[in-house]
């Protein structure tokens, strides 16, 4: 009895890239290489660029700072300028007490005039007696009455009404000026000082 094997093995099949594609591989791989090396070169190009620029600009900084040094004076301080400063703070220290002295005069000055003015608006004159001007000078301690009147009689009367005042009692009138007028208006001027006040006393 014979055997006969119908049993026939396939044929082996190639594994792995084939020739081809090998090539093609390393072709690519090698122009990734040279332009990597490509793009490195030209970075280190730029690098190199500014690192020369700015070497360049501290050199120049460096040469500019040495002549500004070469150049530079340390300030001295002059010797008369404490001396200075001492006359003009004494000067700013008159001018504070001249300005607060002044301001003390006006002061007095503005409560002088207001006790007068007061005085004179609460003691009207008489019908037939007017006033023509108001003069108060030196801080009110100076007054100067002028006006007309009708009627000789009225300016005792209207002078007696003043002294009744605490502004004006005792104030002399130490000048005194009377002449009637074209109009047959009795014209008049009183002036007096708180000085002939003392002068009245004795």
């Amino acid at each position: 009895m014979q055997n006969i094997n119908l049993y026939q093995r396939p044929p082996k099949r190639g594994h792995g890239p084939r020739p081809m594609q090998m090539v093609l591989g390393w072709l690519l791989l090698f122009a990734v290489i040279i332009s990597h090396g490509a793009w490195q070169a030209w970075q280190l190009q730029q690098a190199t660029t500014l690192a020369n620029a700015t070497q360049s600009r501290a050199q120049a900084l460096q040469a500019e700072f040495s002549s500004a040094t070469a150049s530079f004076q340390a300030p001295q301080l002059d010797p008369l300028l404490p001396e200075q400063l001492a006359q003009q703070e004494q000067s700013n220290l008159q001018l504070q007490r001249l300005v607060a002295h002044l301001q003390l005069l006006a002061q007095q000055q503005s409560a002088g005039f207001v006790a007068p003015l007061a005085a004179l608006s609460e003691r009207h004159p008489p019908a037939g007696l007017w006033l023509s001007e108001i003069a108060l000078r030196d801080g009110g301690s100076s007054l100067s009455l002028q006006g007309f009147s009708q009627d000789q009689q009225l300016l005792p009367l209207y002078l007696q009404s003043l002294g009744v005042s605490p502004v004006f009692r005792g104030r002399a009138f130490a000048h005194f000026e009377l002449q009637r007028n074209a109009d047959g208006l009795l014209g008049f001027r009183l002036s007096s000082r708180l000085d002939d006040e003392g002068k009245a006393d004795e």
